[in-house]
Order: C-alpha cells, then sequence, then structure tokens
C-alpha cells in the first residue's frame, strides 16, 4: 500500500547506509576545544538564518550596551527582597489574589447582563454587580492605605515603574514581543511540519516495513494504528503494526512498533523511550519506574488489564500478550527485533534538538563565551557536552548497525532526493 505522498522520499537502510551517516556524524560527546570551536562554527552558520535566533542576539546586544539597565533590575531584585520580608507583604498578596477573583467575578456578571432579558433575572444580578463593585472599591481602599504604611512596597512600585519606563525607551518591549511572536509562530510551524511528516512517511511503513514482517499470514487483518497511548503515562507510539484475532474482541497481536522522528538527532530518544515501554508491556517491572506510568486506568503502574485503542470506527483490544513477539537481542540487552524507526537523513550531532536548542539559547543570549577566551569556550564546552545522554543517536545508529539483519529496521529519508524526486514510488538501497 504506497500512495504517491511517498513518491519523492528516497529511503535508504541497512549496514552501508548507517556506515555512511555515522562517518558524517561530528559527536559533540568527544570533541577537543578545537573541535568544538569548529562544531560551534557550523551551528553558527545555521542558527544565523534563523529570525528568533536573531532577535535574541539583538535584544542580548541591547542589554549589554545599556548597563543601566542591568543595574536597575539588581535594584528591583533586592526592592523585592526587602518588600517581602516586610510585615505588610502577606496582606498585600492576599488582597491582590482577592481583587483578582472580584475583577473576574465584574467581568463575568457584565457579560451576563449584556445578554440578559428577563427582567426579575436583571435586578438580581443587579444586584450581585453592585456587591462585587463595593467589595472592589474596599479592597482597593485597604491596599491604599497598606501601602502607604509600607516603605518597602512604596520602594518597589517606584523602581518597577523606572524599570518599565526604560524598558519602553529602549525599545526592550517592543523587541521581547517580536521575539514572542516569531517563538510562537516557529512552535506553530514545528507542531504542523510533526505532524505532516507522520502522515507523509505512512506509506513508507506499508511499502518497506510490512513486508519485513508479513512473511506469511493473512494480510486482511493487518492494521498499521497511528498515536496509540492505550490510556498510560508515556506511551504516546507513533505507529503499531498489528494482526486482529480471528473472534472479535480479542487481543490483538502486535507484530512491530514504528517510531517516526523527523530529526535524525532524537533517534536515541525515541529508542530510548520505546526500550521502557517495551519492557512495560512484556512486565518487566525492573526496568520501568510504576510511578510515572500509573494513571486511573493503570492504578498499579503496571500494564496488569486489557486496554483498547480505537481507530475509524474499530476498536482494538490489547494485552500483556499482544507483545510476545518482542524479545530482548541475545548477548547484547535491548529489544531491537521488530521495533523500526523512521527518519529524515540530518548530520548527527551527538546530542538531541532539545539539547541542542538550550544550547542554541545559551550562545544566543550569553555572549561571554566570545569575549573571555580559551576558558570561557572549555566552561561552555564542558555545559554542552553535560547535555548529552549516555547514549545518543550514533550509539543507536552503531547498535542497529552491527548486526545486518537490524540495521535495515532504520528507515533515513535521504533530504538531497526529498524534492528533487518525482517518480510514482520510493526507491530503497540496501
Amino acid at each position: 500500500m504506497v500512495t504517491s505522498s511517498s513518491s519523492s522520499l528516497h529511503v535508504v537502510r541497512g549496514t552501508r547506509a548507517l556506515r555512511r551517516w555515522l562517518e558524517q556524524a561530528v559527536d559533540l560527546r568527544g570533541l577537543d576545544l578545537d573541535g568544538f570551536r569548529h562544531w560551534l562554527g557550523q551551528q553558527l552558520s545555521r542558527w544565523e538564518v534563523d529570525p528568533a535566533f536573531v532577535q535574541r542576539v539583538r535584544i542580548r546586544d541591547l542589554r549589554q550596551a545599556h548597563p543601566e539597565l542591568q543595574a536597575l533590575e539588581r535594584t528591583l531584585r533586592h526592592a523585592l527582597a526587602a518588600d517581602e520580608a516586610s510585615s505588610q507583604a502577606e496582606r498585600l498578596l492576599q488582597l491582590e489574589e482577592e481583587l483578582s477573583r472580584t475583577d473576574k467575578a465584574i467581568a463575568g456578571l457584565g457579560a451576563a447582563l449584556a445578554r440578559m432579558t428577563d427582567a426579575e433575572k436583571l435586578s438580581g444580578s443587579r444586584g450581585k454587580l453592585a456587591a462585587f463593585q463595593a467589595r472592589r472599591q474596599a479592597l482597593l481602599d485597604e491596599q491604599a492605605l497598606l501601602i502607604h504604611a509600607s516603605p518597602a512596597r512604596r520602594d518597589l512600585l517606584r523602581i518597577r515603574a523606572e524599570l518599565e519606563q526604560l524598558r519602553s525607551r529602549l525599545g526592550l518591549d517592543r523587541a521581547e514581543a517580536e521575539l514572542a511572536e516569531l517563538s510562537r509562530d516557529q512552535g506553530l510551524r514545528s507542531g504542523h511540519a510533526g505532524q505532516s511528516f507522520e502522515q507523509q512517511v505512512l506509506p513508507l511503513t506499508w511499502r518497506f516495513i510490512v513486508p519485513d514482517l508479513l512473511r506469511r499470514g493473512d494480510a486482511t487483518r493487518l492494521r498499521v494504528l497511528r498515536g496509540v497511548g492505550l490510556g498510560a503515562a508515556r506511551t504516546e507510539l507513533d505507529q503499531l503494526i498489528i494482526r486482529q484475532p480471528r473472534r472479535p474482541g480479542q487481543p490483538v497481536e502486535v507484530l512491530g512498533v514504528v517510531e517516526v522522528k523527523r530529526n535524525l538527532n532524537d533517534l536515541a530518544h525515541g529508542f530510548r523511550r520505546r526500550q521502557e515501554n517495551l519492557a512495560w508491556f512484556k512486565g518487566e517491572a525492573g526496568h520501568y519506574d510504576p510511578s510515572l506510568y500509573r494513571t486511573r486506568h493503570f492504578r498499579s503502574g503496571h500494564f496488569d488489564r486489557e486496554a483498547v485503542h480505537e481507530q475509524e470506527g474499530e476498536r482494538f483490544v490489547f494485552s500483556r500478550g499482544s507483545f510476545r513477539h518482542f524479545r530482548r537481542e541475545p548477548g547484547i540487552g535491548p529489544f531491537l527485533r521488530r521495533l523500526y524507526f523512521i527518519t529524515r537523513g540530518s548530520m548527527p550531532w551527538g546530542v538531541s534538538t532539545a539539547a541542542l536548542a538550550r544550547i542554541r539559547h545559551r550562545v544566543a543570549t550569553d555572549g561571554r563565551w566570545r569575549q573571555r577566551g580559551d576558558a570561557a569556550l572549555g566552561e561552555m564546552l564542558r555545559w554542552c557536552q553535560s547535555l548529552a545522554e549516555p547514549l545518543e543517536t550514533p550509539d543507536v545508529l552503531r547498535l542497529y548497525g552491527s548486526l545486518p539483519a537490524r540495521a535495515r529496521q532504520v528507515l533515513v529519508i535521504d533530504p538531497r532526493f526529498e524534492r528533487a524526486h518525482s517518480r510514482e514510488r520510493s526507491q530503497v538501497l540496501t
């Protein structure tokens, strides 16, 4: 089952393909200072065309160019500490919370009155509104008296106002609002791209993975399920290849698990999570923390009862026996057989995209590593390396690549051909 949506995707898999990706890797975890300097230069060449990164750098430079801004922010922190220590602080906080609730009630009643036509209800609601308005005024009066009696709160309000004026004069408020909008748009695009990629690669599962798993048997009962959670925490499975039972209502037979990652550097995150999930499905209690899996459906935190996934009007029942085909690799330990990956090829960096995002943020917001020479760069290197997990994408590629039969289970879409190819079927290199 292949549709034209996969026609431009050029898939590579097998030992040689994984070895080629490993040869391209620039693994952050093993870099020295010179290697890190080159690595960081490669990242900067990509980040500097990202509008959000450029905007963060602009904000950083704006802040560094105005030391009076940082001085006033320090003064504000001291004023906050003094205010919290004052005798009026607790009651002032209570008043702020009460005023917030009262304002919400007034807004809600005002909106209801605008829609109301019944005279008796109108009269009652107007009375309630007047009572809330009177309550609000009493709270404001008490707040004003407490502020007058608190030098610390008056200092805090004055310094906060000065800071707001300075931020506005420097254009910092406007710059941060622009950054927030860029980040929001970027997040929406990333979410849509992720969903689009999962849909785009679904035909590849039918084209390449299903034939691997279904060497014999009834294909009419085969299904590829998507977004399977089964009412448990930490178990959002991208794709499950299952066979329906002959008798309706009985548990399905899981033939394969497919993890879809839009970025090659997130392969290890998916691998680690699926190892834990498979241990949970099979009841290997020493390989997961039950408290992380506890939900209203699985109160014990163990997969000790049947669960149901619904898709396109069908119900699919799962039990522990559904995962009977999954076994740990002899002599190695993890579950490899029947665990597949589909990802887009990119440079393996030795850290996940989440870690790269943290590094990008620090580089954009902290310019000290540029100004203080090798010592600061070395500190940055150690911090970046601390973000890496013990097992990262190069390790997963190496693990699968060491076993020819398993190397075919990692499908990598070659980005060089992703748009160039327009033929009606995908190609596969082995």
